[in-house]
C-alpha cells in the first residue's frame, strides 16, 4: 500500500500548497518534472514518499531566487534497483541565478522514495519551498542506434562565423542530439563575438555516479535548468564527466561564442564548462582535468589567447560580487567563485585551474598568428 507523509514542525504561517503536479519538460525526449510542495514554518519543514513515481534527480526550490535558504537541507532517497535507503545528503545553497532560489541538484540514480528535512537557522524560511524531483526518460541511443552519430543541426543564417584562427585540436564532444536534448521553439542561440575567458565550475553533486549515467545527468540537469531555474536553455557551454567525455551544453554550436548562463555578470564573450560532481574535498578525476584543459586550450586558441595569461572583463549587471560596469581582472581559465559569490567549482577543484591552465597551455602552442585583437589580447594577458 502507497504511503505518504509531510510532516511540519512549528506553528506560523503556512507556505504554499497544492496538488503534485506532473510537468511535461521541453528539456529532454520523455524527462518529466514532477513538483511536491512543502508545507513549513521558520523552524523547519519535512517531506516523506516511501513509494513514488520514478525518478533520478532533484531539487529543492523556493519562490525568492535572490535569497539563500537560511538552513539546512538534508535528503536520502529509495533505490529502485535495491529497496535500501541512501545516506543522508546535505544540499547546498546559496544565492540563485533564476527566477526561483534552487539548492544544489542531487543525482540519486533511479529512485522510487525520498525523504527531505529543511531545518532553519532561526530566519524564517523562504517562500514556496518545494522538492523538484527529475525523471531524465530514456537514453535515445537505446531506441535509437544511430542517435549518437546524429551531425548537429545548421547554424542559423547571420550567426557569428567561425572563429578567426585554428589552435589547439578540437576534442571529441558529444553532440546534443547524442545525450537527448530537446530544442525548444524559440530558443534561439545568443553570440558573442569571441571566447577571452573560461569559467569552470562543478553541477555539485554526488560523485558516486557512473559514467554510464552521464547522458541522463545531462537531461537531468537541463530539465531542471529550464522548468526550475527558468533559464532557456542548459545554462555551460560544455558539460565533463569524471571520465573525461565532453558534452556540448547550450543550444548554438560547439564551435561558436554561444553566450551561456553559467556566470551572472560575465556570461558574454565568456565560455563555461562545468564538472559532473562536487568537489569541495574530493580531488577531481585526471581525465576530468585533462578533458577541461583541452576545451579551454581548443576554445581560448582560436581567438588567439594564452591559457595562462588573463584579461580584463566588464560586469554586465550587478552580481552580489561585482556591480555593473566595473571592471574585473580574471586569468584566463578562473573558476565560477572569482566572478559570483559562491564556493564553486569546489575548493579541491579550484586548487587545480592552476594545473588545468598549465595542461591547456602546453596543448595550445604558440599563440602568434591570430587576429591582430586576438593577439593583443593575448600579449596584455601574459604580461598582465
Amino acid at each position: 500500500m502507497r504511503t505518504r507523509s509531510i510532516v511540519v514542525t512549528a506553528a506560523t504561517a503556512a507556505l504554499t500548497t497544492g496538488i503534485v503536479g506532473l510537468l511535461a519538460v521541453r528539456g529532454a525526449p520523455g524527462a518529466a518534472l514532477r513538483t511536491e510542495p512543502l508545507r513549513a514554518n521558520g523552524s523547519g519543514a519535512s517531506f516523506e514518499d516511501g513509494d513514488t513515481a520514478g525518478f533520478s534527480m532533484l531539487a529543492v526550490s523556493w519562490d525568492e531566487p535572490d535569497r539563500a535558504l537560511d538552513g539546512e537541507i538534508r535528503v536520502r532517497t529509495k533505490s529502485a534497483r535495491t529497496g535500501a535507503w541512501s545516506p543522508w545528503t546535505v544540499l547546498g545553497t546559496e544565492r540563485g541565478e533564476g527566477v526561483r532560489g534552487v539548492s544544489e541538484p542531487l543525482w540519486a540514480g533511479p529512485s522510487t522514495g525520498v525523504e527531505v528535512r529543511v531545518a532553519g537557522h532561526g530566519a524564517a524560511l523562504p517562500d514556496g519551498l518545494r522538492l523538484d524531483l527529475v525523471d531524465p526518460g530514456a537514453d535515445p541511443a537505446a531506441a535509437d542506434p544511430d542517435a549518437g552519430d546524429a551531425v548537429p543541426a545548421a547554424h542559423p543564417a547571420g550567426a557569428p562565423g567561425a572563429a578567426r584562427r585554428d589552435g589547439a585540436a578540437r576534442p571529441d564532444v558529444v553532440s546534443r542530439s547524442a545525450w537527448g536534448a530537446r530544442e525548444q521553439p524559440g530558443n534561439d542561440p545568443v553570440y558573442g563575438k569571441e571566447v577571452k575567458a573560461v569559467f569552470v565550475h562543478h553541477t555539485a553533486q554526488t560523485n558516486a555516479y557512473d559514467c554510464t549515467d552521464s547522458a541522463a545527468l545531462m537531461r537531468g540537469l537541463q530539465t531542471l535548468h529550464v522548468r526550475t531555474n527558468g533559464w532557456k536553455d542548459l545554462g555551460y557551454n560544455f558539460v565533463v564527466d569524471k571520465c573525461g567525455t565532453v558534452f556540448e551544453g547550450r543550444r548554438g554550436g560547439a564551435d561558436r561564442p554561444v553566450t551561456g548562463a553559467h556566470t551572472l555578470g560575465f556570461n558574454t564573450d565568456t565560455m563555461g564548462v562545468a564538472v559532473i560532481g562536487e568537489y569541495s574535498a574530493q580531488e577531481p578525476s585526471d581525465a576530468a582535468m585533462s578533458a577541461v584543459a583541452r576545451l579551454a586550450a581548443w576554445k581560448l586558441g582560436r581567438y588567439g589567447y594564452d591559457p595562462q595569461g588573463s584579461v580584463t572583463l566588464t560586469s554586465g549587471l550587478d552580481n552580489g560580487k561585482f556591480r555593473a560596469g566595473v571592471q574585473a581582472r580574471f586569468e584566463r581559465i578562473s573558476g565560477h567563485r572569482d566572478a559570483f559569490s559562491t564556493e564553486c567549482p569546489g575548493t579541491a577543484l579550484y586548487r587545480r585551474l592552476p594545473a588545468i591552465r598549465s595542461r591547456a597551455a602546453d596543448q595550445a602552442g604558440d599563440p602568434v598568428g591570430g587576429s591582430l585583437d586576438g593577439l593583443i589580447g593575448s600579449l596584455a594577458g601574459h604580461h598582465g
